[in-house]
């Protein structure tokens, strides 16, 4: 019961973590699936017709369309991992220089150069 219990979070924590980069493959693979179905199926149609002049060109789409897909799979995970550029830490500080010093009980430990701690004050360092 455990052991089930146990998989079924494993699986939910993975699924949540890798949620974005697993359907994206199976989207990559789904297309590249899709591209290779149709290229077969228009090859032989060519076939049938007793037609080859334009299977050169059809490869050369095929091959284009691979590398669409697969630099588009790529662009969208780079484009997903860059990191976001936040001016958290300026909008918290200027937040709090505009607090008044009555409201601010910490006010006087932020001015601070540097802090100490209670040990230090028993060894009596400066």
């Amino acid at each position: 019961m455990f052991k089930q219990a146990f998989r079924f979070a494993f699986i939910a924590l993975i699924w949540k973590q890798y949620k974005s980069l697993i359907i994206s493959t199976l989207m990559l693979f789904a297309y590249l699936f899709l591209i290779s179905n149709v290229h077969s199926d228009y090859l032989s149609h060519l076939q049938l017709q007793q037609k080859s002049d334009s299977s050169g060109l059809s490869f050369l789409y095929k091959w284009l369309a691979y590398a669409t897909g697969i630099s588009a799979y790529f662009m969208f995970h780079w484009w997903r991992s860059k990191p976001k550029k936040s001016n958290n830490k300026e909008k918290i500080m200027a937040e709090l220089e505009s607090l008044n010093t009555d409201d601010d009980p910490f006010a006087n430990i932020r001015k601070r150069r540097n802090l100490r701690s209670r040990a230090d004050f028993i060894d009596g360092k400066d």
